[in-house]
Parts: structure tokens; sequence; C-alpha cells
């Protein structure tokens, strides 16, 4: 009796105890921003001055007086060059000299004529005289027109001595200096664009020009014809679209070798501020205004070619919901398909997580958790360590998250892609 129960004590002994069973995984949620958005499509744009000027001379000659400073804005008809008058003064001069002899041949003519016709009419003279009068008399008057016309050829081209601003501009480097031979209509002098307004250049995919067509296809046609579309123009090296113009010209075939229509874009310019053939991205409306569903970039996962976002149960379990993403807006993400709202998304801890399985949870704001609102928190934070590394006199460490890039956008915005898609 006592053996066995030895034994029995024994092998009670060599039980292990269960392991301790794992608490839930803590996760951070929040629930999707609901809010009134506009989706933008962008562009490739590159600025166009509305009027550009290549000033040539009209009349040949030496140059003798340039009147601008290179690069100012000049005003219309403003004096810019001037050609040595001197030999087209002479021309004028010896112009208006046979034309003052061919008012005089005139004169004497018309004379001539009325003493004819009088001796005709009593029959002093023959008919023949009397013709050649009156032909002498039409000779007279057509050369005081020809003498007239080159009076004023004359004129002309002493006037295009002085070579004036067609437009109001900003002038460039002169081309020819003083002394120098300049052939009319030949040499360029320098170059001459319009300020403002000016124009944007971009090119639209086919299938975006379909989609406005369609959406605008309710409107009539008045209404179509009458609309000005606005579009945004950001600048390299700008924050934001501070640009705001209007579409004024669309291209009536598309590009075959691109499978674009080209596209124009009219923006104010009063300050002068865009230069010609300075590159950009145009932002347009894609759709109206409507209630959209946003979630942040890292709560969303993928696998294969689904997207998916993890939604807590109000029991605790989580489960996968597919779906269907939309852009990026104010750095958070568009979703156009699988969630409702109201749901409570895990934005961070998705690697802790099982499917089916329970978590703990903490909930979070959606909207702190923006692209563009990390990178301004990690530019916040590198500023105190900075700083420090300052006092001591020694570089500050560079960091790779809180920098941002040339276009003054976040590491975090300046990756994401500009496609609705």
């Amino acid at each position: 009796m006592r053996p066995r129960i030895v034994a029995l004590f024994l092998a009670g002994c060599n039980q292990q105890a269960p392991p301790p069973q794992r608490p839930p995984p803590v996760v951070t949620v929040g629930k999707p921003v609901q809010k009134e958005i506009v989706e933008w499509d962008y562009f490739t744009a590159q600025t166009q001055a509305v009027n550009n000027v290549s000033i040539r001379p009209r009349v040949s000659g030496y140059i003798t007086n340039l009147t601008f400073r290179p690069g100012s804005v000049v005003d219309q008809g403003e004096l810019l060059f001037v050609i040595d008058p001197r030999p087209y003064q002479a021309a004028l001069d010896q112009a208006e000299g046979q034309l003052e002899q061919a008012l005089a041949q005139q004169k004497l003519n018309d004379a001539n004529l009325s003493r004819a016709l009088d001796l005709f009419q009593r029959h002093v003279i023959a008919k023949q005289d009397y013709d050649t009068s009156v032909a002498q008399k039409n000779v007279s008057d057509a050369q005081v027109i020809a003498n007239q016309a080159a009076v004023e050829s004359a004129k002309l081209n002493l006037s295009f001595t002085q070579i004036t601003a067609p437009i109001r501009g900003q002038i460039g480097r002169e081309l020819v200096t003083l002394g120098n031979l300049v052939q009319s209509d030949q040499t360029e002098l320098t170059t001459l664009v319009s300020i403002d307004p000016i124009y944007a250049y971009f090119n639209v995919d086919e299938r975006s020009v379909m989609r406005y067509r369609q959406a605008r296809k309710t409107e009539s046609t008045t209404e179509v014809e009458e609309a000005k579309i606005p579009v945004y123009l950001q600048l390299d090296g700008e924050t934001g679209f501070r640009h705001e113009g209007a579409i004024d010209f669309v291209n009536n075939t598309f590009d075959p070798s691109t499978g674009t229509l080209e596209t124009r874009g009219l923006f104010p310019n009063a300050d002068g501020f865009i230069i010609p053939g300075s590159f950009g991205t145009i932002r347009v409306a894609g759709t109206p205004k409507y209630q959209a569903i946003l979630v942040a970039d890292r709560a969303i996962g993928t696998d294969q070619d689904q997207r998916y976002v993890i939604v807590v149960q109000p029991d605790g379990v989580a489960k996968y919901q597919r779906i269907v993403l939309g852009p990026l807006v104010e750095g958070l993400r568009v979703v156009r398909e699988g969630l409702k709202g109201d749901e409570m998304v895990v934005i961070e801890g998705v690697s802790k997580i099982r499917p089916n399985s329970k978590v703990t949870t903490q909930q979070a704001d959606m909207a702190k958790f923006a692209s563009d609102q990390l990178a301004v928190q990690a530019t916040t934070a590198a500023k105190p360590e900075t700083a420090a590394s300052e006092g001591k006199g020694t570089p500050a460490p560079k960091s790779g998250t809180g920098q941002s890039t040339p276009s003054g956008k976040g590491p975090a915005q300046a990756a994401t892609p500009k496609s609705n898609e």
C-alpha cells in the first residue's frame, strides 16, 4: 500500500504546470476620418509667355544707342535701340524735294490745260494739242501721288531707326552692341516677353479627359462652353498651389504619340513672379465634392494584389477587412469600398495580430497619423537634438526623416504618387 502511495506522489511531482496564457496584444486603433473632399488630378506643366517677341530691325544701319537696361520691365512704345538716322533723313529730304518738283509741274500743267481748253473752244488749236495738254496734266497728277508715297516711305524708314517695344513686358539682354551693323528683318537685337497674364501648358491623358467629359455631360452646351474650369499651379520649390487660374484652351485632337490632349491654363501674374519656361505641377479637380472615408497609410496592409485593414469588433476580436483605395488627400488615404466609417481600425501593431484573435485596444485620432503630420512631428522632434549639438560646438546630425525635400514637402508627402488611380 505504501509503495503505491509513494509512486503516485512521485508521478504527481513529475507533471509540469500548464504555460501561462499570453495576454492579448496592445494595439492602437482609431475611427476613419470622414470629411468632404475633392479628388485632384496632377499634371506636369510648363509656363509660357502670352506674347514672345523677337526684336529685329526694319531698316539696315549701325547701332548708335541702346536705351534700356537688360532684364528690366519696359512699357509699350518705350525706346530700345537707335540706328543711325542720317541716311534715312537724307532720303526723306530728297523725297520731299522731288515732291515739291512734282507739285510745281502739276501746277504748270494745270495752267497749260486751262489755256488749251480756252483755245480749243475758240478753234484756235487742234484737238491733238488739246489732248496733249490733258495727258500732261494726268501725268503730273500721277507723279505727285508717286512722290507723296515716296515721302511717306522715307518717313517710315526714318521712324524705323528708333526701335521701340511693341508690348509691355520683360526684356532680355542685348544681342548686338553699339557700333554694329544690323540688317533689316534679319539681325536679332533682343527678346521681349509679356508678364501678365501667363500661360501654363500641360498634357491630359485620354482617360482623365473622358472622365471630365462624362462628368460635365449633364450640363447644357452653353454652360460647358462658358464655364471656366479652375486650375491651380505649384512651381518647383513651392509649397502648396497658390497660383489660381482657369483653363482657356483645349486642343482639338489627341497627340497620337503620347495619347494626351494639350491643355492650357491662364494665370494672373501681375508681380511677374512666374517666369516663362518654368516647370511646375497643375492641379485640376477630378471629382466634385463628396463625403469620403479616409485612413492612414500605415493602417493598410497588402496581401498579394489585395489591400486590407484590420477592424476590431466590439467583443475585442480583430478581423481582416478588404478595401478598395483611392488617392492620398491631406496625408490620409481615401477608402472607396470596404468601410462605413464607424469601425475601429488598427493603426499601429498590425504585425502583432493574428486573424480572429482578441486584442487590447488604445484609441487615438486617425488624423494624427496623416503622412504630412508625421513629417511635421519628426521635424519638431529633431530640433532639440540639433539645438543641443549646436550648443556643444559640433555639427548637428542629419536626420533622414526630419528634413524637408527641396520642394518644401516632408519625405512622406514627397513620395506620394501624383495619381488618383
